[in-house]
């Protein structure tokens, strides 16, 4: 044997080792010198040594063989501590404070996923583990809990928090860490113009929350559209949104400005009532959406529709407006359906009633289809590295309960369109798009 090739091999127990070639090396056992026989005049001699050298060979390669059984083992008990270590998700909300309400659906989604998936085997065979804390709805909050989420290198993946504001409060830490984000409560446009390439979107942009609306407007005949919105970025890119699709439908903006204090908006309301506007369209929360429909109500004015981002499409609005409530539109960007572009979305209404005692709002089931996005991104991406989740996240089309999810360069989403919805007689109804709709849309004074 050359010398090279002595200096392939390695010693094992005592035993020459040759490594085979290939992704996964193995070892063979060479039982190469073993001893060789000295000569010896006697044969009972002879017999001993031979007897003496079998033993001692035998218990050479029961110990060497002790020690390769021993070594798999550990191997398949590493192996099986990395299958069984949690695929763990941190995420931050709003229980309490501002968004308490959004913030408690979306908890209870992602529990309920959670619990539905470790069911079924977990994401890449791996258990679930949600790690989650309260903001208070607050942005210096939340920047703090995702800044010890990525310094402690623990997750897998984020979740960001509810709201436009708070995800882009914590985005860039996300972000500097180079750690997959998702932001199941976040639709404001500038969120995804600044560049990043681990924030993905779930939601329908703000600047399209309209667009349905006005489109429903300009079926019915409607010219004039009266704009009142909240200061926030959500807000503001809704607004900013009706603005430019609008004149596409030759609807003319004849009312602009913010929604001020109770005072100030018996003010603004009189003032759209002579400007002769048709649809009043709340770019808002639930806050905006009640202060303003209840001032229309206090100077009995009856425009042909009003209609509110944030507010109707809530299961509390019925509770909260009252009778004011009838009539009213809004954007819901989910409601259960057996629409095809929505799998499962019956089955989740279902599962959530049973489990919480309370019908779940759109927020829960973006918090549900979050967990699937998640899911199917680690299953085409075959791990859990950070680098293939990312580029999975970023080439993913598919289905969830809350629709289609497809995001393009910036993570901005693009495939999916929301719904229209309006109160009728104590019923929450789909009016928009015509494929899904549970009722034709009603205009004219409001009751």
């Amino acid at each position: 044997m050359s010398r090279t090739a002595r200096e392939g091999e390695r010693s094992f127990a005592g035993f020459v080792t040759q490594p085979r070639e290939g992704r996964h090396a193995s070892v063979d056992l060479d039982f190469r010198g073993c001893g060789r026989p000295a000569r010896r005049p006697v044969r009972r001699a002879l017999l001993a040594w031979f007897h003496g050298e079998v033993e001692q060979c035998w218990r050479r390669a029961t110990t060497g063989l002790s020690v390769l059984t021993a070594l798999c083992a550990l191997a398949l008990t590493t192996a099986t501590a990395e299958a069984a270590e949690p695929f763990r998700i941190g995420l931050s909300l709003g229980l309490t404070g501002q968004y308490a309400l959004p913030a408690a659906m979306q908890k209870r989604a992602l529990e309920l996923w959670r619990d539905e998936v470790n069911a079924a085997g977990g994401v890449l065979g791996r258990p679930v583990d949600l790690v989650l804390e309260d903001d208070g709805s607050d942005a210096s909050r939340a920047r703090a809990i995702y800044t010890r989420y990525v310094a402690n290198r623990a997750f897998d993946v984020l979740l960001a928090p509810y709201s436009s504001d708070l995800t882009s409060a914590v985005a860039p830490i996300a972000e500097d860490a180079g750690v997959p984000m998702l932001a199941p409560g976040a639709a404001a446009d500038e969120v995804y113009r600044k560049g990043y390439r681990n924030l993905f979107g779930i939601l329908t942009p703000a600047s399209r929350y309209t667009q349905g609306m006005l489109r429903l407007a300009y079926d019915a005949g409607i010219g004039t559209v009266g704009l009142l919105s909240a200061e926030d970025s959500f807000s503001r890119d809704i607004a900013e949104g009706t603005r430019k699709w609008a004149p596409f439908l030759k609807l003319r903006i004849a009312f602009d400005e913010p929604v001020g204090s109770d005072a100030s908006l018996a003010d603004a309301v009189s003032r759209m009532r002579r400007a002769g506007v048709g649809l009043v369209v709340v770019a808002g929360y639930m806050d905006e959406a009640l202060r303003v429909r209840r001032a229309i109500a206090a100077v009995a004015w009856t425009p042909a529709a009003y209609f509110a981002t944030i507010g109707p499409a809530l299961p509390d609005w019925r509770i909260q407006a009252g009778d004011l409530a009838e009539r009213t539109f809004g954007t819901s960007v989910w409601e259960p359906n057996d629409s095809f572009a929505y799998p499962r979305s019956r089955e989740f209404a279902a599962a959530f009633a049973a489990r919480y005692g309370m019908e779940p709002s759109y927020q829960a089931a973006a918090a549900f289809a979050a967990g699937e996005i998640l899911a199917a991104a680690a299953r085409q991406a075959g791990s859990a590295d950070r680098d293939a989740l990312r580029d999975s996240l970023g080439n993913l089309d598919l289905y969830t309960v809350l629709g289609r999810f497809a995001v393009d360069r910036t993570g901005i989403q693009m495939k999916r369109l929301d719904m229209i919805v309006q109160w009728q007689n104590g019923r929450k109804e789909i009016v928009w798009p015509a494929e899904i709709r549970t009722a034709a849309p009603i205009f004219g004074p409001i009751p």
